[in-house]
């Protein structure tokens, strides 16, 4: 899977919100329509005419994820074409395209009935009502687990650790065990950081969220499809900017270890025209800022970018100042180069079991972090809390609130800053999935109670795990935040 690829969420169960659809468009050739599974990545396609289902079996149904729309061989989103679809009527399968690569391959099934429900794993108990109890609930799931090589949980109170765990390998080949200290690359949960740098630049300068970018910026961003746009710090933290993300420069700059291309070098390339990564239509929405909310990689790293042009110091550089080393989360950096011994970080193995070379991209702060379930809960205390863990306060608790609050609400009902909120149950979330890795986090403010679950796969089975363990452990967080 790749980053932000159908937006991230496939393998993920808590899927992000794309923001409205475009209207359907006439679809004449039903060549496509039925019901598609593709196995290795746990997804079920649902096609009918020019609408397209996005779901992942779950225990009892199929989970929607989202909605795309088919135009001739093109699945869209928000009206961009994202994968091309090709029947092969002699193998019987149908070819999903992204660019020039096979992205998956779907075979026919009959109904729905037929792949939407996965069978129960085999659990000595369903409910939480101890922390052994908890311990048994994962350690269950994890051993009748299939595709996840290394796995680390972390259930998070106001006061930080409630309990922790590593499950499996970081590295199988070398027999490297997972901890609770085992650093995950993150992928979008990244952004959550990139926004909370973002905030505490703000309580510190006082700038406004709702100026032009192009303020600040050595470059001019300019959408070409529209005539006076303001892009605005609130639009790259919300995906309403208009700024796509161009899969095939994207991926092109995917690279073993770090990146050797800037941040600035590459979205100047990728944003001015003329420049190596430029693609008017590609690369920009045919829309104002504000009017649609379709989730931007690159409007991530734009605003990771912001931080450098606000304070003169570099986004990894200042989260290691502010964030990172206040929270003494010693475990977590954007970049290899800053792992005292990088062989210790979890390696990506893509479909569970072909791993990869630990990798980097010039748009890191989109999703580059890498950090343990141990560091990851000492953040997640202090949002919790308001701001403040351990003695360090990372943003006032008016910041945390307005952070957490959905930013366009016409335009999306739980988009706050980066992160995905629920107001009616006080939940903020994320999500990330790329080559190799799959994770996921939500906090319930409300209940004082997080979990973070990061694995080092990239299949879908993590998802149904998160949809196991999830529940019960909501189900007990009095008992396990006063045990």
């Amino acid at each position: 899977m790749k980053r932000g690829v159908m937006c991230g969420v496939l393998v993920i169960v808590l899927a992000l919100s794309l923001g409205p659809v475009a209207p359907g468009l006439a679809q004449d050739d039903p060549k496509y329509d039925g019901v598609w599974f593709i196995e290795d990545m746990l997804m079920v396609l649902n096609i009918d005419g020019d609408q397209v289902d996005v779901m992942m079996p779950g225990l009892d149904e199929c989970q929607p994820m989202m909605e795309l729309e088919l135009d001739g061989d093109n699945l869209l989103e928000d009206g961009t074409p994202i994968l091309t679809l090709e029947l092969d009527e002699d193998a019987d399968i149908l070819i999903i395209w992204q660019g020039d690569e096979v992205f998956a391959e779907a075979e026919p099934v009959e109904t729905l009935a037929e792949v939407c429900t996965l069978p129960d794993f085999d659990l000595s108990i369903d409910t939480v009502s101890s922390r052994a109890d908890l311990e048994t609930l994962v350690d269950e799931v994890f051993a009748q687990t299939t595709s996840l090589p290394g796995m680390a949980v972390a259930v998070v109170g106001r006061d930080g650790v409630i309990w922790s765990k590593g499950y499996g390998f970081a590295n199988v080949e070398a027999g490297i065990p997972v901890t609770a200290d085992t650093p995950f690359m993150l992928a979008s949960i990244t952004k959550v950081f990139t926004g909370t740098a973002l905030m505490q630049v703000w309580e510190a300068a006082g700038i406004d969220l709702d100026a032009p970018v192009n303020d600040w910026l050595p470059f001019e961003v300019d959408n070409p499809h529209v005539d006076g746009e303001l892009i605005t710090l609130r639009h790259l933290a919300t995906h309403t900017s208009g700024l796509l993300d161009n899969w095939e420069y994207y991926l092109g700059v995917y690279t073993p270890g770090d990146s050797p291309i800037a941040l600035g070098d590459f979205l100047a390339g990728y944003l001015v025209a003329g420049g190596e990564w430029y693609d008017a239509d590609a690369n920009y929405a045919d829309r104002m800022p504000g009017e649609a909310a379709v989730y931007s990689n690159v409007g991530a790293a734009l605003a990771g970018y912001m931080v450098e042009m606000l304070t003169g110091t570099p986004l990894d550089d200042y989260a290691d100042a502010h964030l990172f080393g206040p929270l003494g989360m010693t475990n977590t950096h954007w970049h290899l180069a800053d792992f005292a011994d990088p062989g210790l970080i979890a390696v990506p193995y893509v479909s569970g079991t072909i791993p990869l070379d630990h990798y980097g991209y010039p748009t890191w702060p989109d999703g580059q972090i890498r950090s343990s379930v141990n560091d990851m809960a000492r953040f997640m205390a202090a949002i919790l809390s308001g701001g403040e863990f351990d003695g360090a306060r990372i943003l006032q608790p008016a910041t945390v609130d307005d952070m957490l609050r959905v930013q366009f609400p016409a335009v999306s009902s739980d988009q706050g800053w980066f992160w995905v909120v629920s107001p009616e149950d006080g939940t903020a979330e994320h999500s990330g999935g790329d080559d190799g890795v799959s994770t996921s986090m939500v906090l319930n403010r409300d209940l004082g109670l997080g979990l973070v679950l990061l694995t080092n796969s990239d299949t879908a089975e993590m998802g149904l795990v998160w949809s196991i363990i999830a529940k019960p452990i909501f189900e007990g967080a009095a008992v396990l935040i006063g045990s």
